[in-house]
């Protein structure tokens, strides 16, 4: 009976004991690949462009000679240290092209260098275009958007006109580009340098025609223009010739005139002919749609001319003389 007990009990435990055994695994396989992923050169973007006064307020209008800061901000998904260069054309749509050569009148370029970490004038050089590097700028290149400031200053001769375009164009890695542009007018601008600020006909007897100046010795008023437009040159005075309560009526008359020449009477004409200068609000204009100016300015020298009518009681007479340059109309 024990012996048939103790197989009974074997019999359970064996095959318990198979079922704890470890069963063998199947065999495994692996192997390894490499794999690339080329990223592509991103391009930049130029979110915005605006123009400031250098009290930082936005203008729509420039005035020759005057200097400006234009704010570009720039986007670069690899930072903008990917930032190559930012070129910024200036120029005059009526006349030429972002694309068009530099000139004092209706083209100028500059660029920032990523190298130099520098705004600089690229032309027209040898003009009053310039750039202020003192108050230009480029932002932390470690961000992926920032602001560049381009500080400049428009020639005197920037020619005046509703049409003036700056774009601004960022370049990146892979030649890869973007642009902005805005729209500006430039102002009429124009001076008068004189050479010679006062004239004097010296002692003129009653009777005379067209006495000449004693002073300036040469008989001629001197002087330079520069405008950056077509405009018109007038002549005018402040009121008659007085003294004290005497009067050398010229509102009406050919007293006080003037001439491109040391002649007011020739028989043929070879300049301007003589004008009568007329107290304001007439303005003589011997020169009219006067094309615009170099830098340097046009230089004029015009003779002035006094008749004295009979009767005329003495006394030392006095006025001014305006000579004015207005915008063709």
């Amino acid at each position: 009976m024990e012996s048939r007990k103790l197989a009974a009990v074997l019999v359970p435990l064996l095959v318990l004991g198979f079922l704890l055994m470890p069963i063998p695994k199947a065999s495994a396989a692996e192997q390894s690949l490499s794999g690339t992923l080329n990223v592509g050169v991103a391009a930049p973007t130029v979110q915005a462009l605006e123009l400031y006064d250098t009290s930082w307020t936005a203008v729509t209008a420039m005035d020759p000679y005057t200097e400006y800061w234009l704010n570009i901000t720039v986007y670069h998904p690899n930072t903008l240290m990917a930032i190559i260069n930012i070129t910024v054309y200036i120029y005059d749509n009526t006349t030429t092209t972002w694309d068009g050569a530099d000139d004092v009148h209706y083209h100028a370029t500059y660029v920032w260098d990523n190298t130099t970490k520098e705004w600089s004038l690229v032309g027209p050089t040898g003009t009053l275009w310039s750039v202020d590097t003192a108050d230009s700028s480029y932002p932390d290149q470690s961000q992926t958007s920032g602001t560049w400031t381009l500080a400049f200053v428009p020639s005197k001769v920037a020619h005046a006109s509703t049409n003036w375009v700056i774009n601004a164009t960022a370049w990146g890695s892979g030649d890869l580009s973007d642009d902005l542009s805005i729209t500006k007018t430039m102002n009429f601008y124009a001076e008068i340098s004189l050479t010679d600020t006062s004239f004097d006909f010296g002692s003129v007897s009653p009777g005379t025609n067209n006495a000449s100046l004693v002073s300036p010795t040469d008989g001629d008023i001197d002087y330079t223009i520069i405008a950056n437009d077509a405009h018109d040159v007038g002549f005018y005075t402040d009121g008659n010739w007085t003294s004290g309560a005497n009067e050398i009526d010229i509102t009406n008359t050919n007293y006080f005139i003037g001439d491109d020449d040391s002649s007011p009477t020739e028989a043929t004409e070879t300049g301007i002919d003589p004008w009568a200068i007329h107290p304001t609000p007439s303005v003589t204009k011997p020169y009219t749609n006067v094309a615009i100016t170099s830098e340097s300015g046009d230089t004029y020298a015009t003779y002035l001319f006094q008749t004295v009518p009979e009767g005329t009681p003495s006394g030392t007479y006095t006025l001014t003389l305006y000579i004015q340059v207005v915008q063709s109309a």
